[in-house]
């Protein structure tokens, strides 16, 4: 008997609110580590004399350990359980960015960066692999939305909190108490999650087996995995183009002064914010992701080309930047509502893990290729580029929602 099925509906209600408030926290504090280093760089450069490229080379650090990590995590939240994975990973991500003020030696912070890698690499196969298993089926794109937003209150709060506190006490002292909040963080969470349930549920409650681990790869060669990794390839090469190139880009274009150009991300990132919240609500009322998926990223897809053909004045490009971001935040719920389709019971942590590692390649491939716009004189294409990824990207989830179509009917013959 499922743990649901002993609950009333107050008490489910009170636990998917518990356990998206923790997870959305969690996802918060992972993003918070990813921009906690970056915003002190100028100060330790002028504190420790370290170039900024050796400084570069630790965010390279910790993203490429996440990155090829990240698989490697799922495996183990199918098999361990997601709670002690996650409570894992906070703690070394915590513990290792505590170390970086007290210890400020370069080689030191490399090798701490890539520990901090390693412990945020279990984020998305953990909390999907909770909310999945978790989660009442009818609040579930409101958890996907949650869980979003959590991540981008991360990304903003980072920035502001660091410079300030940098400015205040030193990037040392700074980062450290960045650190300790993750380890009270982790304190509360390790409090508050016993009732996460994961794949490792779904799994006994079948009465399945624990799979071969040459079965448990097969099950990432599948073809709509396969092609949900596609689709975040190519949707986060779009994404991330524009979270990192925006501000180069209106300055080429428009000449607008770095500041200025700085705002339409700001004023994007915003939107998204917004636009997530809603998203949960309308993936969970209307119950058609493929629908929601295919018009947000179509409509913000031929915004962007907007952007490519013409010229326009700065408040019409906010205009469009604002809705491009609120219709990437609606489309977002519906979107993991299409991969959880696609991922077998009790398989969620390496789905996930797998998938979600799509995303950081293509964040880390498409910087180069906006480089080249920019140094080649045509910086309007990638506005162009970005239309073409997002449109290519409604072709490869048409095409996953099929093949997931195609295997359930297999499965049930």
């Amino acid at each position: 008997m499922s743990q649901a099925a002993t609950l009333s509906d107050t008490d489910v209600l009170r636990r998917d609110r518990r356990v998206i408030s923790l997870i959305g926290v969690s996802h918060g504090a992972s993003h918070f580590y990813q921009l906690a280093l970056p915003p002190l760089f100028l100060l330790i450069n002028g504190a420790e004399g370290f170039s900024y490229v050796q400084l570069a080379s630790l965010t390279m650090a910790f993203y490429i350990a996440s990155a090829v990590c990240q698989p490697f995590s799922g495996f183990l939240v199918d098999r361990f359980g997601a709670r002690v994975v996650l409570l894992a990973g906070l703690g070394l991500l915590a513990g290792a960015t505590t170390l970086m003020g007290i210890i400020p030696i370069l080689p030191v912070l490399l090798v701490l960066s890539i520990l901090a890698g390693i412990g945020n690499s279990v984020f998305h196969p953990c909390d999907y692999s909770i909310m999945n298993a978790t989660i009442s089926e009818g609040r579930m794109a409101r958890a996907f939305s949650f869980h979003m937003f959590g991540g981008y209150a991360g990304y903003v709060l980072a920035p502001v909190s660091m410079i300030f506190l940098g400015n205040l006490v030193g990037w040392q002292l700074a980062i450290t108490a960045a650190g300790a909040v993750g380890l009270v963080l982790f304190a509360i969470l390790w409090g508050g999650s016993r009732d996460f349930r994961d794949s490792t549920h779904e799994r006994a409650e079948s009465g399945a087996a624990q799979e071969p681990l040459r079965e448990s790869v097969k099950t990432l060669t599948t073809a709509p995995v396969i092609m949900c990794w596609v689709f975040f390839f190519f949707t986060a090469m779009g994404q991330m183009g524009l979270m990192t190139f925006v501000p180069t880009l209106m300055h080429e274009i428009y000449s607008f002064d770095l500041q200025a150009a700085g705002a339409f991300v700001s004023v994007m990132i915003g939107a998204v914010m917004i636009g997530v919240l809603c998203g949960g609500y309308i993936g969970d009322y209307f119950r058609k992701p493929d629908l929601i998926v295919t018009g947000g990223y179509t409509v913000g897809a031929f915004l962007v080309a907007s952007i490519w053909l013409l010229d326009m004045t700065s408040w019409q490009l906010y205009g469009i930047f604002a809705v491009v971001g609120f219709l990437y935040g609606v489309v977002f719920p519906s979107r993991e509502l299409l991969i959880r389709a696609a991922t077998p019971k009790g398989a969620s942590g390496r789905v996930f893990g797998f998938v979600y590692s799509g995303m950081d390649f293509g964040a880390a491939l498409i910087p180069v290729l906006f480089g080249w716009f920019v140094d080649t004189g045509i910086p309007r294409t990638a506005f162009l580029c970005v239309a073409i990824l997002w449109l290519l990207s409604v072709v490869v989830m048409q095409m996953t929602n099929a093949a997931t179509k195609k295997q359930a009917l297999a499965a049930a013959e």
